[in-house]
């Protein structure tokens, strides 16, 4: 049976519309850092490169070998961790990948899209690990509300249940990512409690 985030892991990439604690568990990703806005023409061809090197992996069977724990699973929706620092703030665009992935998988995807020579942009990606643990989480429409609001209902959320940020640092997941406006988005900070 295939693996669909949708149904399997809703509570974390399609949540209430309600800010809510989460706890999110380690998860792997591959990563590529960019600056600027989000949904110029080079974000665009970071997130084209990290959706090739996914499918390399959700295809890996395909080419000849099959992960230990291999399954069939939807790719995952691209996330941006928001880094805030000064007047400048830079983001990392990432896409999840599954529990299975082993350093071979990781291997042949890069060595194909290399070899598929249209991503210059290829060496900047890295594979990493994050943990956000204690997070709280709303998912919402760009139509509906500012990101002003949605982190609003998030810092009400925070003050009414002692909690506060852990950074200022935040992560935006895309679930719709298919469309290019990325109408829906779910914005997540990491908390702890408030002292």
């Amino acid at each position: 049976m295939m693996q669909d985030w949708k149904t399997d892991e809703r509570k974390l990439y399609l949540p209430a519309t309600e800010a809510h604690t989460v706890h999110i568990p380690k998860q792997f990703y591959f990563v590529i850092d960019g600056r600027g806005c989000i949904g110029s023409e080079d974000f665009h061809e970071r997130l084209r490169l990290l959706k090739a090197l996914s499918e390399a992996v959700r295809n890996s069977p395909d080419t000849g070998y099959r992960p230990p724990g291999f399954s069939e699973y939807a790719l995952y929706p691209v996330e941006a961790l928001h880094h805030i620092e000064g007047p400048s703030s830079t983001f990392s665009l990432m896409i999840r990948q599954p529990e299975f992935i082993d350093n071979e998988t990781i291997n042949r995807a890069f060595k194909q899209i290399h070899q598929e020579r249209q991503f210059p942009l290829l060496p900047e990606v890295a594979f990493e690990e994050f943990t956000d643990g204690l997070s709280v989480q709303l998912r919402s429409s760009k139509t509906r509300e500012t990101i002003g609001e949605a982190f609003g209902k998030i810092d009400h959320f925070l003050l009414a249940n002692a909690l506060k940020r852990r950074s200022l640092h935040y992560r935006e997941l895309y679930p719709d990512a298919d469309n290019a406006l990325f109408e829906e988005v779910v914005y997540r900070v990491f908390v702890e409690e408030a002292e």
